[in-house]
């Protein structure tokens, strides 16, 4: 019987520390960021057939911001505060595919204001038609074992996956 109890209190001692063991936080909001760059990427798409205006996306390796056609130039969306510029937190990455080719992103400086240069171009394009140019993105960290990766269709249809890193 005395054995009996010893092994129950191992066996709760253990329990309460596996608990109490929290998870991989990183992981935990890579896969939020992930949900919510699919959430806004799938509004803008929404957005651009109701205005019937085309839409971009610019990417950089610690964010991303939407753009707007404008008598032949980019501009910042400054009165849409769904498709405003969004900073990834620190320490997660963005990874960029279009058409198979990773195109160079950068790092915004901290002290840079909302707006691109001028020499800058969107990576993603949204289409008053629905349509968007077909692109993969991997947001990833240092501190985690797993990305998440973000695909998307010609015709807008977004989808994700994890992947375990080895």
């Amino acid at each position: 019987i005395e054995l009996m109890v010893v092994l129950v209190l191992i066996g709760s001692i253990f329990s309460f520390g596996v608990l109490s063991l929290g998870g991989d936080d990183v992981a935990e909001l890579m896969d939020r960021e992930t949900r919510r760059l699919a959430a806004v990427l799938d509004l803008a798409g929404s957005e651009a057939v109701l205005r019937g205006e085309e839409l971009a996306v610019y990417f950089s390796e610690t964010g991303y911001e939407f753009l707007i056609l404008q008598e032949d130039a980019w501009q910042v969306t400054a009165d849409n505060t769904l498709l405003k510029a969004h900073s990834l937190p620190a320490g997660i990455f963005i990874r960029l595919e279009v058409d198979g080719d990773p195109p160079v992103l950068t790092a915004v400086p901290e002290d840079a204001d909302d707006s691109l240069e001028e020499e800058q171009t969107p990576q993603v394009y949204i289409l008053s038609s629905g349509e968007m140019t077909p692109f993969s993105a991997t947001l990833e960290a240092d501190l985690s074992e797993r990305r998440y990766h973000l695909s998307a269709t010609i015709l807008g249809e977004l989808s994700w996956e994890l992947e375990e890193v080895l």
